[in-house]
């Protein structure tokens, strides 16, 4: 398969950085760079195994989902049928 660093389920670092600052941002919003950069380096020590583990384990669904689509870009990355994000206003 080609690009695959292109295709965020396929690249198991997106997962973290999507992570990460979901984690990051709980504690509210700065606008200091030092701080900024040691609640980064916090987070990225912190970061479950078990988050890892997950996020590699899930790269063979995805990879099936792609070659059963051939390749098509009807493919929901990160979501199976029936779990698409619903928006609510």
């Amino acid at each position: 398969m080609l690009w695959l660093a292109n295709s965020p389920d396929l690249n198991a670092i997106e997962k973290a950085w999507f992570y990460m600052k979901k984690e990051i941002t709980k504690r509210g919003p700065t606008t200091n760079r030092k701080k900024l950069k040691a609640r980064w380096e916090k987070c990225w020590q912190d970061l479950p195994q078990s988050k890892i583990q997950e996020w590699i384990e899930a790269i063979p669904h995805h990879v099936k989902e792609i070659i059963r689509l051939e390749g098509g870009n009807e493919y929901k990355e990160g979501r199976k049928k029936g779990e698409e994000k619903i928006t609510i206003y």
